[in-house]
């Protein structure tokens, strides 16, 4: 239940995010999940409380996600100046964390979370129903959803140090996808799940990434996948990272013993290229798969080989030629002892302990923040190291797979990184998760490649191609686990081993055969369904759209009033400031009239109110009257110029006007 009720969330984070307004922080697409919360409880008659601890177990319990605390906190206040308004205060969270509601209601989202409820109940049903049809086992505990948010957890292991498990096999899920992935009403709704596990991420941590200039070196794998010789999603994201690290100011570097690997490997794929039939039918990321997908044969497969440096300048990679001391320095690695356990050969192992060497060189310490990282070995197989080697004591990993760069690069700005659209992000995600799945099931290559050459030697003229691809999906869906076995029947008798292989082609062609027949129903149902919620999701995307745009128009115009009454309080703040200005003059200019005044007053009382004692008075102290005249008369001109200035001398004011500081409550 809780696995279902987290794919609900996710799909209904995807229908936000690709719905609403442009979101300005990470956390936005949170808040009406945390606003649904606080309805919720309301509802239940909670108008209070202690600490926003209650709102996030409501809203752990409606979404099966954990929110932290400091991010509830950030969202909290966030929402309470987005709803609360002078005429109505709604909801307020106190700087101590405690909070008030008061009758709030949100349920902008009722309709979308009920679609988003029945989309997934109808994935579940579908998941049940298509195991029935292809198990020969047991029906197992629906782990479905569990698997889509898989890469999420992958994800987790460079964010925090909970390195979560996501379960043991999830083949039979891996191979669901797989199969209804040319199914819109199907695939869409997987995708969403998909993208909102991602989106997620965010309440746990803030992905950042390193701004200074970051080097990526590139392993084999990545570049096989760059010449197109892996799975197209594959080689999508090859070049999509080269084009976005590019952009970001990232350096792409490749050893040269990368390069003669790559080389070889391609060489050898060349030399047993007649000698291949089960290779390219089981592993759909094999160089074989690929030629077979592209048509190239022998001679072209050769080619690329010798142009491999040439397409490397194409993208600008920088080749590291001389790397003798990296190499000598790795033979004593602890790494290398322990990838001669994993990889296929010595040669092999050395090849990727010079790399993680080089690494570990270029960052000089171990590294414990993700943005800190200046240096990754950029992995793009689905047989990846493993997470002895990757993970130590909470130190970020040495290695990283293309996907999951891409997934911290869009997550970190999807707006900048405009190479990876959102849905080239799940295509790619999901695509590697099915892989790693499938592919940590098949037999090793060696024995693979064994038994390729005894189907070549012994049977293949007695196995058609149809009883082939049937024997390869028996040992893809791990219905035929004893290569070995057989690899040893092969040498010891021809017959018996054209008439096991030809057994359990038979045995596979009869389980199809049951298979389509049972599907047709789940097929007529995913039909019928399909007009229905297409139409249902659109509807609903539109409604969405609707009132996101309404809201908005709403908020426009609040917005509009409100920076018409904040300038309103502006004009008003600035007349009573130039008022204040000019009245001092007038006071200034007044008070000067006043002193003439006075003098005039002071010399009658003087000369006793006598006008002729007054005149003989000035003409008896004539130069000291016209100094005191001159100066009581340049005041006065002084102050009728200042009052010219603040009342009729425009330039004068608006300059005054561009000086007055607004306070910040205005």
């Amino acid at each position: 239940m809780n696995n279902k009720n987290k794919a609900i969330t996710y799909s209904l984070l995807t229908h936000i995010r690709n719905n609403g307004s442009i979101a300005k922080g990470p956390f936005d697409i949170f808040i009406p999940l945390l606003k649904k919360a606080i309805s919720s409880l309301n509802n239940k008659g909670v108008y209070q409380g202690a600490n926003i601890s209650e709102i996030k177990v409501e809203a752990d319990r409606l979404y099966s996600l954990d929110f932290p605390i400091p991010v509830i906190r950030k969202i909290l206040f966030q929402i309470s100046k987005e709803i609360n308004t002078n005429e109505k205060v709604s909801f307020v969270v106190h700087k101590d964390d405690s909070f008030v509601i008061d009758k709030f209601i949100f349920d902008e989202f009722d309709e979308i979370l009920s679609a988003k409820e029945e989309e997934v109940e109808r994935i579940e049903k579908l998941y049940i129903e298509y195991l029935k049809t292809t198990s020969e086992k047991e029906i197992l505990p629906v782990n479905i959803f569990k698997f889509i948010e898989k890469n999420k957890f992958n994800l987790s292991k460079y964010f925090s140090e909970k390195n979560e498990k996501n379960g043991e096999d999830f083949t039979s899920e891996a191979q669901f996808i797989s199969f209804f992935k040319t199914i819109p009403s199907v695939y869409e709704v997987i995708k969403d799940i998909y993208l909102g596990a991602i989106i997620s991420c965010y309440i746990e941590y803030q992905p950042e990434v390193n701004t200074s200039e970051v080097e990526l070196l590139l392993d084999t794998n990545f570049i096989v996948g760059l010449l197109d010789l892996n799975t197209p999603e594959s080689t999508h994201t090859c070049r999509t990272l080269i084009n976005i690290g590019k952009s970001n100011g990232y350096k792409i570097s490749v050893l040269q013993a990368t390069i003669d690997e790559t080389e070889n490997l391609l060489k050898n794929k060349a030399h047993n290229f007649d000698k291949s039939f089960l290779q390219k039918k089981i592993n759909p990321e094999d160089v074989f798969n690929a030629c077979d997908r592209r048509k190239l044969n022998k001679s072209d497969l050769e080619r690329i080989s010798d142009n491999i440096v040439k397409e490397l300048n194409y993208y600008k990679v920088n080749i590291i030629y001389h790397h003798d001391k990296y190499t000598n320095e790795a033979k004593h690695s602890t790494e290398y002892e322990e990838l001669k356990k994993i990889r296929n050969s010595d040669i092999s192992a050395l090849h990727d302990a010079t790399a993680m060497t080089y690494v570990k060189k270029q960052r000089k310490k171990l590294i414990r923040e993700f943005e800190k990282v200046n240096c990754w070995f950029v992995n793009n197989s689905t047989s990846f190291f493993g997470e002895t080697i990757n993970l130590r004591n909470g130190y970020q990993p040495i290695t990283i797979k293309a996907d999951d760069l891409l997934n911290v690069l869009w997550l970190s700005s999807p707006s900048m990184n405009k190479g990876l659209s959102s849905d080239d992000l799940t295509n790619i995600g999901l695509t590697s998760t099915i892989s790693l799945t499938l592919n940590k099931n098949l037999p090793k290559s060696r024995v693979l490649k064994e038994l390729d050459e005894n189907l070549c030697k012994y049977a293949h003229e007695n196995i058609s191609d149809e009883d082939i691809v049937r024997i390869a999906k028996r040992i893809t869906n791990k219905q035929l686990t004893d290569i070995e076995e057989l690899n040893s029947l092969a040498e010891n008798n021809k017959e018996e081993f054209t008439k096991r292989l030809n057994d359990e082609a038979e045995k596979q062609k009869q389980i199809e055969a049951k298979t389509i027949q049972k599907l047709e129903t789940v097929f007529k149902a995913v039909k019928s369904e399909t007009s229905k919620y297409h139409n249902l999701r659109k509807k609903l995307e539109g409604e969405t759209r609707t009132k996101s745009d309404e809201i908005n128009e709403v908020k426009q115009a609040l917005k509009d009033k409100n920076d018409e009454f904040n300038q309103f309080k502006k004009d008003l703040y600035i007349k009573r400031k130039i008022k204040n200005w000019r009245l001092c003059t007038i006071i200034e200019c007044s008070i000067a009239f006043l002193v003439v005044i006075g003098i005039s007053i002071y010399l009658l009382i003087l000369n006793e109110w006598d006008i002729n004692k007054t005149v003989d008075y000035y003409k008896n102290n004539f130069i000291f009257n016209i100094i005191i005249s001159l100066i009581l008369l340049l005041i006065n001109a002084f102050f009728l110029k200042s009052l010219y200035d603040k009342y009729r001398n425009h330039s004068n004011i608006e300059n005054f006007k561009k000086n007055i500081k607004i306070p910040k409550d205005i």
